[in-house]
């Protein structure tokens, strides 16, 4: 005599656990991708706006210069949201080092 297979059957409980595990899931790749964009923006603006005001060449190349190297630093950070593991992490350091970036650019040029 054969075994009978084994059927997990979905109650109402567990198809609810599902369903929570798969929207805090999507909300885990949504926060990804939003710091991803997000975040990659505002700090690769941070970085090159301070790259621009501290690299000893003319304004103009300097200028030029930051604006090519902006797609690689975006690239960088955009993989970086996604290869950390904690999620904390990834918002800690970009925010943080955005901040930071901002902080020297208004020392340096007089904002405050």
């Amino acid at each position: 005599m054969q075994a009978p297979l084994h059927r997990a059957s979905f109650t109402k409980f567990n198809l609810a656990a599902l369903l929570k595990i798969a929207s805090s899931y999507r909300l885990l790749v949504f926060l990804r991708f939003f710091i991803a964009i997000v975040g990659g923006y505002a700090f690769t603006s941070a970085s090159i706006a301070l790259l621009s005001a501290v690299l000893p060449i003319a304004k103009q190349d300097a200028v030029l210069f930051c604006v090519s190297i902006s797609i690689l630093i975006y690239a960088i950070v955009f993989i970086y949201a996604f290869a950390i593991k904690s999620l904390k992490t990834v918002w800690i350091s970009i925010l943080l080092s955005t901040g930071l970036f901002v902080g020297i650019l208004a020392v340096l040029k007089d904002w405050l």
